[in-house]
């Protein structure tokens, strides 16, 4: 049994360029990073990083849990198995955030991958071998007009799967993806409503966007017309409705769904992103990794949830201006536009100074 001592920090700053989707129109970011050491200086760190206006849960709401656990030492088995090592830890230290669970988790396994000099993926799912999974970019340009230019460009960098926000002018957008998908026939399109697209806009581009082959449409209505849009045949995706799980339940239970988005920091952590894979599969539905905007603790970590699951469909963990607030660094299993296998120990993070410098 090891005795874990807890350190919180705070980073935030102005983002230095706009997101898109849920986060449109944030001008700011604040992570909160966790560092648990044993005598040793063995460490494992986790971030919380709740996103204004999507997220349950707020960073002061995060920040304030995560430092209760400064107020003594946390007692952790090495020997325990991973997810018995989480509930160990949480019968003694409760938490209600799912972002300071996520970094409460995301701490303890990187420690732990640490002890026993392995990445956490293989702390989480053994020695199986595992595929490379590749990774979708993300078109953060609100103005459907330059979508086209902007995929090309992509394109021409070597990028493989796309993936375009959409809702505010939906008539417009749509026709920005004809074109698009004109000049890329086969290119992998995903799009993103955020729950913005009006159901009757749906309704009057469905064949329209039928012939687009889609890989998949996350969230397009509000929850009150998933239901309706479920009668159009096209590829959805479940993300905000997770959070329901009545609701995400009782649609998954239709067939109808072809996938579901795990956000590690919204769910709560890694058991909860399991059970949510669980619970997808067993309904016929596929599921993948995507971030909210999160620093680079979170986003390694989402990527090793990604291996441990072994995700087949691209994961939406690209680059966003929200990690340029981070001291420059190296993620061992993100190597160019994919998620890779690696020997790192832990999250293999690592950074050129502090995470905060």
């Amino acid at each position: 049994m090891s005795d874990l001592h807890a350190r919180v920090d705070l980073l935030e700053g102005e983002l230095p360029s706009p997101l898109a989707g849920a986060a449109a129109g944030l001008a700011r970011r604040a992570f909160s990073v966790l560092t648990l050491t044993r005598g040793d200086g063995t460490a494992g760190v986790g971030e919380a990083s709740p996103l204004p206006g999507y997220s349950a849960d707020s960073i002061d709401e995060a920040v304030e849990e995560l430092h209760r656990l400064t107020d003594g030492a946390i007692r952790a088995d090495a020997l325990s198995s991973p997810f018995a090592l989480l509930s160990e830890v949480f019968s003694v230290h409760p938490v209600r955030c799912p972002s300071s669970r996520f970094a409460i988790e995301t701490a303890l396994l990187d420690w732990l991958g640490h002890v026993r000099s392995e990445p956490l993926h293989r702390v989480l799912a053994g020695d199986a071998e595992r595929q490379a999974i590749p990774i979708a970019d993300l078109i953060l340009v609100p103005d459907a007009a330059e979508w086209p230019r902007r995929v090309d460009a992509l394109v021409d960098d070597g990028a493989t799967h796309i993936k375009l926000k959409v809702g505010a002018e939906f008539e417009r957008e749509v026709a920005a993806m004809r074109e698009i998908r004109g000049a890329h026939p086969d290119l992998p399109l995903r799009l993103d409503g955020n729950q913005r697209v009006p159901f009757d806009a749906l309704r009057r581009q469905a064949a329209a966007l039928e012939e687009l082959e889609l890989e998949l449409i996350e969230e397009p209505v509000r929850r009150d017309e998933w239901e309706k849009a479920l009668g159009l045949p096209l590829p959805f995706a479940l993300d905000e409705t997770l959070r329901d799980e009545t609701l995400s339940a009782r649609l998954l239970g239709t067939g109808k769904i072809r996938a579901v988005v795990l956000k590690p920091v919204v769910l709560g952590g890694f058991r909860a992103s399991f059970d949510a894979a669980e619970q997808a599969a067993s309904c016929g539905a596929d599921y993948l990794v995507s971030h909210t905007f999160d620093g680079p603790i979170a986003r390694a970590a989402t990527a090793e949830l990604a291996l441990a699951l072994q995700t087949d469909l691209a994961a939406g963990l690209g680059w966003h201006p929200g990690l340029d607030l981070f001291a420059p660094h190296e993620i061992a299993a993100l190597q160019g536009r994919t998620i890779a296998p690696h020997d790192v120990p832990g999250l293999g993070l690592r950074f050129e100074e502090g995470p905060d410098a």
